[in-house]
């Protein structure tokens, strides 16, 4: 029985920092070649960081982008590296690049694909910038293995079909029919025998055991494995959660890396229509509790938000409800406590369980608490608005407090 060791490099790539994520690719393929991989695959546009966006319009950062994907080449040895890249198609206009993966290996790109389907529903616009790849090859030969790559949504096919498919089970049995677009169907009958897809995928509840759903399905059906490597961390209004994965040619999910977390794994993977049926040792992580990976979602993008922008602290108005307090011990989880501050900002409105419930949260999250009474402004805005109309008995300062009044609110 053939088998690949394949290194899933599983990265908190930082948006636009092309020297930052050049160090992070060329040290996590070390780590992989280290490890005993045979190929190493990262995530879709590795080296620009995803969802790159209007950066891709301008023509220096994307010349940037090819000197530093040089450099990852130069860095390679025999083993081969899949890395994500904007490339260049020569074409004028503002629409002139392709979403490719780079076959880098012994000092030098060696063979490139283009991604065949540009998603441009939700949070996607990928035909803002990218024209699409029509050659379903070259295949990456891998110590005399055929292995076919292909980019996020190229696995599943029609843009929006992975979607389509948690609300109709029925499209799962289509796949490998006649109206199958997958670049993957044409590269089995080139002789693939193993899929490789990089992706760019932000998190949505439930949206893993849809992934797998699908690859799984596509494996079973191709009589291939799968092996889907996604880029994790927060990134302005997104956050990807990871979670790559490995499927054996049966569909079995065989090697799961960790939500929310980087990881540098290598799989052992069967290659053929042969199946392994057996989780790798220690590979295969558990799902996360639905309640945990909401939380572990939020706290990572509030990590990365503040960190990513170059803050070190964050300020949090406590006002002892459940909004408040759910924002501290976030970003108490992410950030540490002594990097949190909390403000209570008392007011003739506030009651007494109010103050003393902010106090009791800045304790048990272990935050500083700054108390700033805001009475004094209060009583001089209503002074200035009084001011403004000494004559009208219905002043608009009566008139600002009996619109805010506590006997008004409704929420």
């Amino acid at each position: 029985m053939v088998s690949l060791r394949v290194g899933l490099a599983q990265l908190n790539l930082r948006l636009g920092d092309l020297d930052g994520n050049v160090e992070m690719i060329v040290a996590a393929y070390d780590e992989a070649v280290e490890l005993g991989a045979q190929v190493v695959v990262f995530s879709e546009l590795t080296v620009t960081g995803y969802p790159p966006e209007d950066l891709l319009l301008k023509p220096t950062f994307v010349e940037g982008a090819a000197l530093a994907l040089g450099r990852i080449a130069r860095h390679t040895g025999p083993v081969p590296a899949v890395v994500g890249f904007p490339e260049d198609s020569g074409q004028t206009g503002p629409v002139r690049l392709w979403n490719s993966a780079a076959m880098c290996w012994g000092g030098a790109v060696r063979g490139v694909y283009r991604k065949h389907f540009l998603p441009n529903y939700s949070v996607f616009d990928e035909q803002r910038y990218f024209v699409p790849g029509t050659d379903p090859g070259p295949l990456l030969w891998v110590d005399g293995v055929p292995v076919g790559i292909s980019i996020c949504e190229d696995l599943w096919g029609p843009p929006g079909a992975a979607y389509a498919a948690a609300s109709d089970g029925e499209l799962l049995t289509s796949l490998g029919g006649d109206d199958d677009a997958s670049p993957v169907v044409a590269q089995v009958a080139m002789g693939a025998k193993l899929a490789v897809v990089i992706n760019g995928s932000p998190y949505q509840r439930g949206k893993q055991a849809n992934r797998e759903a699908f690859a799984c399905a596509r494996a079973s059906q191709a009589g291939i494995g799968v092996v889907y490597v996604n880029q994790v961390g927060g990134q302005d209004e997104l956050v990807f959660d990871g979670n790559s994965f490995v499927t054996d040619a049966a569909g079995n999910v065989v090697c799961r890396l960790p939500a929310f977390a980087e990881q540098v794994t290598v799989c052992e993977v069967d290659v053929g229509e042969s199946s392994c049926g057996d989780p790798a040792a220690g590979l295969l992580t558990p799902t996360l509790d639905p309640l945990e990976e909401v939380w572990l979602a939020l706290v990572v993008a509030t990590r990365d938000y503040v960190r990513k922008n170059g803050f070190t602290d964050v300020a949090v108005g406590l006002s002892g409800g459940i909004d408040s307090s759910a924002v501290a011990a976030i970003a108490t989880d992410a950030l540490g406590p002594e990097h949190v501050h909390g403000v209570s900002m008392p007011s003739r409105y506030s009651s007494e369980g109010s103050r003393t419930d902010a106090s009791q949260l800045a304790a048990n999250l272990g935050i500083d608490l700054r108390t700033v009474p805001i009475e004094p402004a209060h009583a001089a805005l209503a002074g200035m608005l009084d001011n403004a109309n000494p004559d009208d008995v219905d002043s608009p300062a009566d008139r600002v407090a009996d619109v805010d009044s506590p006997a008004d609110r409704r929420c």
